[in-house]
């Protein structure tokens, strides 16, 4: 059996991890860049890695055959953008792994991928990238994924890396509570300014756990099982991650576009269809809005 060829669309911090890891491990592995690079570099305590990379800057570079497995790992907001990539990178047996933030991974990417199954994922993987190929890794290299056929080939084709691959028959509420988690973390630390220790603010704090209320109140709506004790709890928690940096943090400092509409926008949507209403997801997804720039060209699909 030949072995699987693997497109990773979006190179930036997370997606040059797995990447990184995939090519260590000997896979043929494509990363679908902005930029070039010819090595990957994981600088991490728990997960270092170093690799040769294949990277491909335009999409007519690639011969068009489908490849077997595609990694997306671009922003939700610019899955369209990279909307090429998937033309080349794309087919009917090719199985597409949503590397995104938010609930809404496969209907944002089914229109792009030629009626590939799309996988969606929980990841967790704290990846900050440096330069391109270089990555800063702080915690954790794990991705939650439905109990499919699909999830145990991929936890297969990650065998013998630090990768984990946690198949969970309750995938949906893991997908909430790290949509809940984004909501006030990265939302709230964009708009300050300030990492997760914000929270630890009591005026602050008042605010994420509204937030976090609000999205376990429409989660519990949408039929899945959460919790609303330990709200508090949680807020600490959070506020007590070292560093606590945020991906939105980092993109509202770079002028970039942020993933708000993805993560306080899928709150409001599902609220919206069970008549319950969010108004303080509403207002933090106002004032996002209000920092996102309007360049169309900062939306582009690939790092």
């Amino acid at each position: 059996m030949s072995s699987p060829r693997i497109a990773v669309v979006g190179p930036g911090g997370v997606g040059c991890f797995f990447a990184a890891h995939l090519a260590a491990a000997g896979h043929e592995v494509v990363a679908c860049a902005r930029r070039p690079f010819d090595r990957y570099l994981v600088e991490s305590d728990e997960a270092p890695v170093a690799a040769p990379a294949t990277v491909v800057v335009d999409p007519e570079q690639l011969d068009g055959d489908p490849f077997d497995w595609v990694l997306v790992a671009v922003k939700a907001h610019q899955s369209a953008g990279a909307a090429p990539w998937f033309d080349r990178v794309c087919g009917t047996g090719t199985v597409v792994v949503a590397l995104q933030n938010g609930i809404e991974a496969v209907e944002r990417l089914a229109p792009f991928v030629a009626g590939a199954p799309v996988l969606d994922s929980v990841v967790y993987c704290g990846a900050e990238l440096i330069e391109p190929g270089r990555v800063r890794h702080t915690s954790n290299s794990r991705l939650i994924v439905p109990d499919v056929a699909e999830s145990h080939r991929l936890a297969e084709l990650y065998r013998g890396t630090p990768v984990t691959i946690d198949i969970s028959a309750d995938h949906r509420r893991s997908a909430w509570v790290k949509l809940g988690i984004n909501v006030v973390a990265n939302g709230l630390s964009a708009l300050t300014g300030q990492p997760m220790a914000v929270l630890a603010e009591a005026e602050i704090a008042e605010v994420a756990a509204a937030l976090l209320t609000e999205v376990l109140t429409v989660g519990r709506a949408e039929g899945v099982e959460l919790e609303l004790d330990g709200v508090e709890q949680t807020i600490a928690l959070l506020a007590a991650v070292p560093s606590g940096r945020t991906s939105m943090l980092h993109d509202v400092e770079a002028g970039r576009p942020t993933e708000h509409d993805a993560l306080h926008g899928a709150v409001i949507r599902a609220g919206r269809r069970h008549g319950i209403p969010t108004p303080y997801t509403d207002t933090i997804h106002a004032l996002l809005a209000a920092l996102t720039p309007t360049d169309p060209a900062r939306t582009r699909g690939c790092r």
